[in-house]
């Protein structure tokens, strides 16, 4: 339940939730603050209607003279003194009194009988509670743990043996300039750096080998067949007499067709697309490979044509002997698996080629530990075809296919 309080300072009414006598009750109009007997209420001002309506009464004869007769001056109204109560601090007596005269006030207002001093009661003024200053105390005592805890581990890192050795060591020697040494940027691999040779046009080198091919076998005078054979000068002899009116037999044409992939010459990885030729002498297929001559015109290679053709190496192979010869070969690096396992180390292996199918196969050894060896490794790479101009002897090794030791390449620097 609510109570209806008047306060003594500046008269206004308000309602208030406190009953206790002893309890502190404050003023929303003045902030006026004090024991709850010191404010009225009500039924203490029940009595005091004569003063109000005389206050009333001479407002308005303030607010509307009568013409004719004399205005009575305004009651001035004194403020309420404030009063010092026995065991309340000064502060709230010490409040300047609210400049507020009666005739100022609302009729609720002067319901409080002027200099009457409200009933004498003790109370006192409940102490703020200490929670906040405990929680800052705290508060600061972390940080300053903190921040201790901080201090301690710098002054322990920087004193420790160690640390105080090194700047010992480095204030008694003086320190060398230094000179700042860059690494030269590694050189691009080989699958990373840009290829030497364009990639050939393969539809233009058929186009030129079948039509070579197809006048070659059907050229009647030795010009025309000279016309087919790159460096023919050099090889006139031997074309004539394997293709000219004095051959043993005359040869004929079966088939031409292109080999899958590109092989590269070794040394040098320029693009050496080869076809297979089937002649009626020679079914497996021999190979044929075009080169550009100085005039800019693709003409068949001759050497490689008749030792493929003819089967010059694996007859020379079977001589044995240690008699070395030039031949052209294709060729690629193999695992050695021909050979016994304990000479695997010793020898770097490629699987010879002289047709255009795989027999006859021959194994092509080089001593690693050679200049020779160290060449050909640097200089293949696994899983590419290779067309090489080899000098070659017999092997005399227990393998599964014929062996030839490789003594030179062509091309290769000099050792």
């Amino acid at each position: 339940m609510t109570a209806s309080l008047i306060c003594p300072a500046c008269g206004q009414a308000f309602l208030s939730m406190q009953h206790a006598m002893e309890g502190v009750a404050q003023c929303p109009h003045c902030a006026h603050s004090g024991p709850r007997s010191q404010f009225g209420t009500h039924g203490q001002t029940a009595g005091l209607m004569p003063v109000r309506r005389r206050v009333a009464q001479s407002q308005q004869a303030a607010d509307f003279p009568v013409p004719g007769q004399a205005v009575p001056p305004p009651m001035a109204m004194q403020p309420a003194q404030p009063t010092v109560w026995p065991g309340v601090p000064q502060v709230a007596a010490a409040m300047p009194p609210p400049s507020v005269a009666r005739a100022t006030l609302q009729p609720s207002q002067a319901l409080m009988p002027v200099g009457e001093p409200p009933p004498p009661g003790d109370f006192t003024i409940p102490q703020p509670s200490g929670g906040s200053g405990w929680r800052h105390a705290f508060i600061m005592l972390a940080f300053c743990v903190v921040c201790g805890a901080a201090v301690w581990v710098w002054w322990d890192h920087a004193n420790a043996p160690g640390a105080v050795l090194a700047r010992q060591t480095t204030a008694a020697v003086p320190q060398p300039s230094v000179v700042e040494i860059r690494a030269a940027p590694p050189l691009p691999k080989a699958a990373d750096a840009a290829p030497k040779f364009p990639p050939p046009d393969m539809d233009a080198i058929a186009a030129d080998a079948k039509a070579l091919v197809t006048e070659l076998f059907a050229a009647d005078t030795p010009e025309r067949r000279a016309a087919c054979i790159h460096d023919a000068a050099k090889h006139a002899a031997e074309i004539e007499a394997t293709l000219g009116p004095a051959a043993q037999a005359k040869i004929e044409l079966r088939m031409l067709a292109r080999i899958p992939g590109i092989p590269l010459t070794l040394p040098g990885g320029e693009p050496a697309p080869l076809f297979k030729l089937a002649t009626s002498r020679c079914p497996n297929g021999a190979l044929v490979r075009l080169v550009m001559g100085v005039d800019g015109k693709r003409r068949i290679h001759w050497p490689l044509l008749i030792e493929t053709h003819h089967g010059m190496l694996g007859a020379f192979l079977k001589q044995g002997g240690d008699v070395a010869a030039w031949f052209h070969v294709a060729m690629r690096p193999s695992h050695g698996l021909d050979i016994p396992a304990d000479m695997r180390a010793k020898y770097l292996t490629f699987d010879a080629q002289t047709s255009a199918t795989s027999d006859p196969h021959f194994v092509a050894c080089v001593e690693r530990d050679t200049p020779l060896g160290r060449f050909l490794d640097r200089e293949s790479e696994w899983g590419k075809v290779y067309v090489s101009r080899l000098l070659v002897r017999h092997l005399d090794i227990k393998s599964e296919a014929s062996c030839m030791l490789v003594v030179d390449c062509e091309g290769a620097p000099e050792r």
